[in-house]
């Protein structure tokens, strides 16, 4: 029984990285605009999502945003 239960947790454990590799990837697919603004205001508002989507031709979705600095932030999208 205990040789059972060191490999469901040492399964548990693998499954688990498994997830952390995958999202890993998926977050290496978004891509990052630098941009006047500040995050923690103009981050996920109709203006500034219009705005993107007229800079990059379609409609994108903000994943998140991080102040730069300055005044600027980065818009990271997908």
């Amino acid at each position: 029984m205990r040789k059972f239960k060191r490999a469901a947790v040492a399964a548990a454990g693998v499954l688990a990285f498994t997830g952390i590799a995958v999202g890993s990837a998926q977050a290496a697919d978004l891509q990052v605009i630098i941009t006047p603004g500040n995050a923690a205001t103009d981050c996920h508002t109709a203006g500034t999502q219009q705005e993107l989507d007229r800079v990059m031709g379609r409609h994108v979705t903000i994943d998140h945003c991080q102040d730069e600095g300055s005044g600027t932030m980065s818009i990271w999208y997908y």
